[in-house]
């Protein structure tokens, strides 16, 4: 199975958010190689820039490298982002999430914000929804 995961389910284990245990979870599994775990470009300066409003520069650097080791980033290019100017969604940053995904071949989108990826071409997917599949397969 292939995953793009959002920025808010990294936020949640950044945070300690409720439901924190199972992005953390979702994240292990793409550590274990168990599922193939994407990331858009988009995620690491916006990880980076959350962070660095309570940690040093070497810190945040190094939380977003480590959590992020085990992800595809997904390039971010002018096919993403002519998409996602053009997108119906209600928020530009999400379409840009979603325009990766669909470029990444992915087959679930795991996130908190379901209402802003409503679409029929991708399946959305809180942690808690895909670690019950991930235990149903």
């Amino acid at each position: 199975m292939k995953i793009l995961v959002d920025v808010n389910i990294f936020e949640d284990i950044f945070r300690l958010r409720t439901g924190w245990e199972a992005s953390l979870a979702v994240v292990a599994q793409v550590e274990s190689g168990k599922i193939t775990g994407s990331v858009s470009a988009l995620t690491p300066p916006i990880l980076y820039f959350l962070r660095r409003r309570t940690q040093s520069e070497r810190a945040c650097r190094r939380a977003v490298r480590q959590v992020l080791n085990n992800f595809n980033i997904i390039p971010l290019g002018r096919e993403i982002l002519e998409t996602a100017y053009e997108s119906s969604l209600p928020d530009f940053e999400d379409s840009i999430q979603f325009e990766s995904a669909k470029i990444a071949g992915v087959d679930r989108i795991v996130t908190r914000n379901r209402r802003h990826f409503r679409q029929g071409e991708i399946i959305i997917l809180t942690p808690e929804e895909l670690l019950k599949e991930i235990i149903a397969s």
